[in-house]
């Protein structure tokens, strides 16, 4: 095999064709795999944007497991896995639960929180006015992350900094509080930490 230089740079028939060369095998031939595509060419756009470099579609069973009972509701909730054993548990599960007056839940909240962590070597005093005076910035900074979010009525909370050299020399954090509504939000707390901690630097230098 040789190295793809930039592949996901590539066209999605530019991958197609390196791998399929590169691969020699007649279960990646090009027509095989395109073989698999969508008629619908805004459906296969779509299908292509749910993960990166991709190159064909892969066809998985859709199961239903029928009869969740939660909070007095009943579901029949659809699972696309290929692992037959899943869905047989799940069904049996949720079999098992009907039977015992189903699951009771309830949302305690959508606010999750996220760290940066960092050291800083000089006087702790000093960040935490450096924090202080910055700390307004640094959440409006986070703004074009966090519009959509605000829409459905979720976004940044708070931002705090924690000292935390007491654990080891030097450690600090931030701390941030996020409301992701009905999102599990991982990407968007993710997004927003690495922005945070790329802005950090210049706030302290100041």
């Amino acid at each position: 095999m040789k190295i793809i230089d930039k592949f996901s740079k590539k066209t999605k028939a530019e991958k197609l064709s390196e791998i399929s060369k590169q691969l020699a095998d007649p279960r990646f031939d090009q027509e095989v795999l395109k073989s698999f595509w969508s008629d619908d060419i805004h459906f296969q756009k779509r299908f292509d944007d749910f993960s990166e470099n991709t190159i064909s579609n892969f066809p998985i069973p859709y199961g239903i497991v029928p009869n969740i009972l939660i909070n007095g509701n009943i579901y029949h909730v659809p699972m696309v896995v290929e692992e037959s054993s899943v869905v047989a548990a799940a069904s049996k599960s949720a079999k098992f639960w009907l039977n015992h007056q189903g699951v009771k839940a309830k949302v305690i909240s959508s606010v999750k929180s996220g760290q940066v962590h960092f050291t800083y070597d000089g006087d702790p005093n000093e960040l935490r006015k450096a924090f202080d005076k910055h700390r307004l910035f640094l959440m409006q900074s986070c703004s074009f992350l966090t519009s959509n979010m605000e829409r459905r009525g979720g976004g940044l909370v708070s931002l705090e900094l924690l000292d935390l050299t007491d654990k080891l020399e030097n450690l600090f954090q931030l701390e941030l509080k996020v409301k992701t509504c009905n999102a599990m939000g991982a990407n968007f707390i993710n997004s927003l930490l690495e922005h945070l901690a790329s802005t950090l630097p210049s706030m302290l230098q100041e």
